[in-house]
């Protein structure tokens, strides 16, 4: 058995004109290619939010080659074949915990790879399911699973962990995809901030929704009828506390006075102090790739992930049973699991993992958000 890892270049492009990819294989490098190893219902589905694929050759020896091409199921359109490659073998793990991945180039990559999950977090569990054709969790459920675990970590801590593009009242030319890559213009519609002198006469001070913050692209200052004052970011008066998701507007150079001084007591006496949309603000929030993230937050995201992974894999293993007894002429046999029928079967790593992580939120929470803060205006 062989495991082939294939990388689509220029995702967005390719997906413009193809849907799905083909693989070929010979048992030589020059050979002609023209044995396709996958079927109608086999080909891989090309997504926006994944340019790395895998796909195990059950038959496959380590002298077969492979090519890979691009298919349009609609239209039946096929691009050119690849350059002729070798698959690896099925026992070389790729993951943190083998020391042997780093996120695609332009990618924001997998917190916690399906190896990772299999050999590590799933030590000594087989996460087959026990029916007929003995199938297997693949690598997109154990990815979509630590997609949900990060998700609700987020939620939680009030921080952005996988990267993400924010654009106010952005342009129907630009494009949007749910998961960051190079080439995407955004990821999420941001709503504009509010004016409030009191915050503005602490030197220009804004807290944004997101954080930790990488960039702020636009910083955009409008009155109350929508036109602009000023640009903060063209002015040079930006100032970006990242790890709190604070902003501070007050002049770097060519003002001897902060902004409050100069501006704000126009619109304090217009406009009472205060008016909706006041701030059009695009940042790039998050963690820079799965890289960056510290190891303690990737450890009890994955136990989270696989707390999710080992109550499905224990329902497919044996959902609700208890215990059975069978006896034939004399001969007796009897089994019990540990669980009930409303428990899960692999409860003690359940329990473990849940301690685990409790234990971590009530030392760490804000190791990665920030305090709880208020403003009180008199």
């Amino acid at each position: 058995m062989t495991r082939l890892s294939i990388r689509v270049e220029n995702l967005l492009l390719v997906l413009e004109s193809y849907d799905q990819i083909k693989i070929y294989y010979d048992s030589t490098i020059d050979g002609a290619f023209t044995t396709e190893l996958t079927t109608e219902s086999t080909r891989i589905d090309i997504v926006p939010e994944a340019s790395v694929y895998e796909f195990l050759d059950s038959t496959g020896t380590s002298s077969r080659w492979y090519k890979v091409s691009y298919y349009n199921s609609a239209t039946e359109a096929e691009s050119a074949k690849s350059s002729a490659m070798q698959g690896g073998t099925e026992e070389e793990k790729i993951g943190w915990t083998f020391n042997n991945y780093e996120p695609p180039d332009g990618e924001w990559g997998d917190i916690y790879t399906p190896d990772d999950m299999r050999y590590t977090m799933l030590f000594g569990i087989d996460s087959v399911a026990a029916n007929t054709a003995r199938e297997e969790f693949t690598d997109e459920q154990f990815r979509q699973l630590t997609l949900e675990a990060m998700a609700e970590f987020e939620t939680f801590l009030t921080v952005d962990i996988r990267k993400r593009v924010y654009k106010t009242n952005p342009a129907s030319s630009l494009k949007q995809s749910r998961l960051w890559r190079e080439g995407v213009d955004y990821t999420d519609e941001e709503d504009e901030y509010p004016y409030d002198y009191l915050e503005w006469s602490n030197t220009g001070f804004l807290q944004l929704r997101h954080s930790p913050i990488l960039s702020v692209e636009r910083a955009i200052w409008k009155n109350l009828v929508g036109g602009t004052i000023m640009d903060l970011v063209e002015n040079n008066w930006l100032r970006i506390n990242k790890k709190m998701g604070q902003l501070n507007f007050y002049p770097k150079d060519g003002f001897s006075y902060g902004p409050y001084s100069v501006y704000g007591p126009i619109w304090t006496r217009a406009v009472g102090g205060r008016y909706p949309q006041g701030f059009e603000i695009d940042s790039s929030c998050g963690f820079k790739s799965a890289g960056f993230i510290g190891e303690d937050l990737r450890s009890v995201i994955a136990k989270y992930a696989t707390i999710k992974a080992l109550a499905v894999v224990g329902d497919g293993l044996l959902a609700g049973f208890s215990s059975q007894s069978i006896s034939l002429d004399g001969l007796s046999e009897s089994f019990s699991s540990t669980q009930s029928a409303t428990s899960a079967y692999f409860g003690a790593r359940i329990k473990q993992y849940s301690d685990e992580i409790s234990e971590w939120l009530k030392r760490n929470r804000y190791k990665y958000s920030a305090p709880p803060m208020s403003f009180i205006g008199v």
